[in-house]
């Protein structure tokens, strides 16, 4: 018999966090947007890098500081030029770091609406026989439900993923799962892949545009 390994999920909301802070034009608490460009300034041997942000109602810039004062030497040539490139992934990034926010002492905001998932293979054999593995990377800002986040995956309705958590063949690596709990940074979960593919009852109501079958399934997951 095979071995089975492990799955990681990357989740990267399609919006990304605002930095909440009092904007000098608008008087108040206002949403900074990332804007996705960087400021690099260099200073004889030293640099300072800032992701740029503006206020969404007046068009006013805030800097959040992600280099102060470095050693130009020792900062990674690659990143460098993506810095002078503006990357937009690089902009992402640092813009759902929430360890970045709090340095800077600003609020981040709540994301709550559409992301992304890449799936990518590891070499971390799944821990028990029968059961599929599936490692959680999503930044703090994104609100996500373990049954939203199954059903959107596995193309299995709210209802079902709902149901295979009350049954625990949807449970967390700690153990059984309630599909309201908040999907957590690092989080690995364990499921009956037989049980998430297998065709639904005609009662229950599908996502519009998903049509979950199971050798669709077994397809994704071959996908790097």
């Amino acid at each position: 018999m095979s071995t089975e390994y492990r799955k990681k999920w990357i989740v990267t909301p399609d919006r990304l966090p605002m930095a909440l802070r009092k904007c000098p034009r608008c008087g108040g608490k206002s949403g900074f947007e990332n804007s996705g460009r960087f400021r690099v300034n260099a200073n004889g041997r030293s640099l300072d890098v800032w992701l740029i942000y503006r206020c969404k109602s007046c068009d006013a810039t805030w800097n959040m500081a992600i280099y102060q004062r470095v050693d130009a030497a020792s900062l990674d040539r690659e990143e460098y030029k993506r810095f002078l490139d503006n990357d937009i992934r690089l902009a992402a990034q640092y813009g759902s770091d929430p360890a970045r926010f709090a340095a800077n002492r600003v609020e981040m905001s709540a994301v709550s609406g559409d992301y992304r998932v890449q799936v990518i293979d590891t070499l971390v054999p799944c821990g028990e026989a029968g059961w599929s593995e599936v490692q959680i990377r999503l930044p703090d800002c994104l609100k996500l439900r373990v049954d939203a986040l199954f059903a959107g995956q596995m193309e299995i309705s709210r209802a079902k993923a709902r149901r295979l958590c009350e049954m625990g063949l949807i449970r967390g690596q700690e153990g059984n799962v309630q599909a309201k709990d908040r999907v957590r940074d690092g989080q690995i979960f364990c499921y009956q892949f037989q049980a998430v593919c297998e065709s639904e009852p005609s009662g229950d109501m599908v996502i519009p545009g998903n049509s979950p079958a199971e050798e669709r399934c077994r397809l994704y997951f071959k996908q790097t």
